[in-house]
């Protein structure tokens, strides 16, 4: 069908072994789809369940109760998890942790050994991958002398080489600096105005702007769904699961409060921008009148 999602999560439930007696509950019936060239966010105080719900995207995890299907494939079905994974890719929170050779080039030929792609396609698809995330002058060089921001670069080329249909990140951009985020953001802007499907768990509210939609999650379940703009106007609800709200989301609240006429739903710096001039423009106009 045309419109079969990507990416299906069906009354998916999962729990970790605590020791022989206990066991800690992390997710409960979460259920919901993502689109193909979508892009998603996921949010949710520490301890909320996002970063195992990831996890179960392309089959590190498989879900005790409940079941994912990547492309119509289960995620349970060990024998085409070589697919799924080509299909969904991961970067997760520490580079360091995805790197594992002592050249930039090795470590993305690494992944693609794995898949089995030939060494005669290897070369294009890795300078591919290093031209898409703007590393190509570091080639040659040992990750380790690269700051972490340029890992956090490393390691998603490693995953764009193996050509996935859905990027997935785990708090990706949680251990950069500003510089480094922003880095990480702009080739996830670049990704997906390609028409690459994004999924990314993040606490850094001023990353969610960009999604088409956003999946709050508490207590190992769906709070809420909606579009950025209709999440940041539930400020209240999103403090009572101790969440922020970006920045900008913030300050036109509170110009809304002194100046009514002023769009409380205003998200970033350019909408805020606009809006000041828009007001300023009304005010000089019943000025000449």
């Amino acid at each position: 069908m045309a419109n079969e999602p990507l990416l299906q999560v069906e009354d998916v439930s999962y729990s970790y072994k605590i020791n022989s007696k206990e066991t800690l509950q992390v997710l409960t019936d979460v259920s919901f789809s993502v689109q193909k060239g979508e892009y998603v966010a996921i949010i949710g105080h520490n301890g909320s369940g996002k970063s195992t719900l990831s996890k179960l995207l392309n089959g590190i995890l498989v879900p005790e109760k409940g079941q994912v299907r990547v492309k119509n494939l289960l995620t349970s079905d060990r024998t085409q998890i070589k697919e799924i994974r080509r299909t969904v890719g991961m970067v997760f929170q520490h580079p360091d942790n995805q790197i594992v050779a002592t050249i930039v080039e090795d470590d993305i030929a690494f992944g693609l050994e794995n898949i089995g792609v030939p060494h005669d396609e290897m070369d294009a698809r890795i300078t591919g991958a290093l031209e898409a995330v703007g590393m190509s002058e570091y080639r040659y060089r040992p990750p380790h002398h690269l700051s972490g921001g340029q890992k956090q670069r490393v390691a998603i080329a490693g995953i764009l080489a193996m050509q996935p249909e859905c990027l997935v990140l785990d708090e990706a951009t949680s251990m950069l600096d500003s510089y480094g985020r922003d880095d990480v953001l702009a080739i996830m802007r670049k990704l997906h105005e390609n028409g690459m499907t994004i999924i990314t768990v993040t606490h850094h509210m001023n990353e969610v702007i960009e999604a088409d939609r956003v999946i709050v999650i508490a207590e190992g379940k769906i709070a809420m769904v909606g579009s950025p703009r209709e999440i940041f106007m539930r400020q209240q609800e999103l403090e009572s699961l101790h969440l922020d709200v970006p920045d900008c989301s913030r300050i036109a609240k509170v110009l809304h409060q002194e100046v009514s006429s002023f769009n409380a739903t205003a998200m970033n710096p350019e909408e805020i921008v606009s809006e000041v001039k828009r007001l300023t423009h009304v005010n000089q106009e019943e000025s000449k009148s």
